[in-house]
């Protein structure tokens, strides 16, 4: 005979996975298997019993069933790939593409009932996380300007940039930094600024987080983080643009963020090459490359030749890497081929691997809710299918693990009932 957990304990199991996930992703990303499993179990659908279909929990409006399908393709791209190896190990890392949606439908009103708490949990996070990697290269920089003074570093060696980039944040791919960064400064700008709330947390969720977060989003580096900020910018004064105090704290905002961007292009050598870097591969025409910006030329170059070759199907759930890097080598494209780079774009990578179908359900995963968004002023939903769009045009984000949970936890946790008005 089985002996239900008492309902109290179990919502409390519940919230706490998923206040944990969110804490995890920016602060702690190495312990994140274990707490999903945590929350797999916690929200397991026999756990609470289901009434009517459990797909009327979801409708259009929410990108979980279009993910999902986007997963089936995947399974059924298995059929036409030779890599079987390459294919399965690819199927696990988006396994959860499948299983956040199954789980959503079993307790869709979990997610609801804690969202509020599990952003802000997030917020925190990414701030936080912002705080300790420029204390980290506050301490690191003054240990080498020691070093430096009393003649124990080798003479001629430039500065490190410990400000910037992969130096300032080592354990977590800056772009994936700095779009949990730009979506936690939408959750303060959309989800917690309008609660009620003592005078320290609207002073710190409202002013000194953010403060955080925008400095982190400039030193990351990352030149789809930065367009990502100014996108953020324009919709909050867009929306909020009645409020005189936004206005004022958001001119603030910019004129500081633009002299702190001043300050670091004028000092890093390494900021600058960000800029040179894009421009150079926006004008370049030889088919060569030595940085990320010019290499990306020459992969979205070789992903369109490998679409038009297999426009319907793709070249496998298990072949797309092997076909990318074949192309690499008859081109004599040589850093990507050194690096096995993937195509760099999600829709592209998608594409190349199933075929423009699949590419345009993954499409519609943003497109489509992100209409229903705009209709329903969810703006914070709307935010995060922008921010998840651009960034998944220059970056293959969901052929990672940390990419596919960002995007299925949050789209589950900002999915409203079907048919509902109000939104985060």
């Amino acid at each position: 005979m089985d002996i239900p957990m008492p309902a109290s304990i179990l919502d409390r199991v519940r919230q706490g996975a998923l206040g944990a996930v969110a804490l995890a992703m920016p602060l702690w990303p190495d312990v994140l298997p274990a707490l999903l499993v945590l929350l797999v179990i916690a929200l397991l659908p026999w756990q609470r019993p289901f009434t009517g279909l459990p797909f009327a929990s979801l409708d259009g409006s929410s990108p979980l069933p279009w993910v999902l399908l986007w997963y089936a393709i995947h399974v059924l791209g298995m059929v036409w790939s030779t890599n079987s190896n390459h294919g399965w190990f690819d199927l696990e890392v988006k396994l959860l593409a499948a299983l956040i949606p199954i789980l959503f439908m079993g307790a869709p009103d979990v997610w609801r009932r804690y969202r509020t708490a599990v952003l802000r949990c997030f917020l925190w996070a990414s701030a936080l996380t912002m705080l300790f990697l420029m204390l980290r290269a506050g301490w690191l920089f003054q240990a080498e300007l020691r070093l430096r003074a009393t003649g124990h570093y080798p003479d001629g060696l430039p500065y490190t940039n410990i400000f910037y980039s992969s130096y300032f944040s080592p354990w977590l791919h800056p772009s994936y930094l700095a779009m949990y960064a730009v979506f936690a400064l939408a959750v303060s700008a959309f989800a917690v600024s309008r609660e009620d709330r003592s005078r320290w947390s609207h002073l710190a969720e409202g002013r000194i987080l953010p403060a955080l977060l925008v400095v982190g989003v400039v030193l990351c580096a990352s030149k789809i983080g930065w367009s990502a900020l100014v996108l953020l910018a324009a919709q909050v004064l867009g929306v909020r643009w009645k409020e005189a105090n936004v206005r004022r704290w958001l001119l603030m905002g910019a004129l500081s963020t633009a002299a702190f961007f001043t300050v670091l292009l004028v000092s890093f050598a390494g900021m600058r090459g960000k800029i040179t870097e894009a421009w150079a591969a926006l004008q370049g025409t030889e088919d060569t490359a030595h940085d990320s910006s010019a290499a990306r030329r020459l992969v979205w170059s070789s992903a369109g030749a490998l679409i038009a070759e297999h426009p319907w199907v793709g070249s496998g759930t298990g072949d797309v890497k092997d076909e990318l890097v074949r192309t690499y080598a008859d081109r004599q494209y040589t850093y990507p081929l050194e690096h096995r780079l993937n195509a760099h774009s999600q829709f592209l990578q998608t594409a190349v691997a199933l075929g423009i179908p699949a590419a345009l359900v993954l499409l519609a995963s943003v497109l489509v809710p992100l209409v229903f968004a705009f209709r329903r002023r969810q703006h914070l939903f709307a935010a995060f299918l922008v921010l998840t769009a651009i960034n998944w045009s220059v970056e293959s984000m969901l052929e990672v693990q940390a990419g596919v949970i960002f995007f299925v936890f949050f789209a589950a946790l900002l999915t409203d009932r079907p048919q509902s008005r109000t939104g985060a």
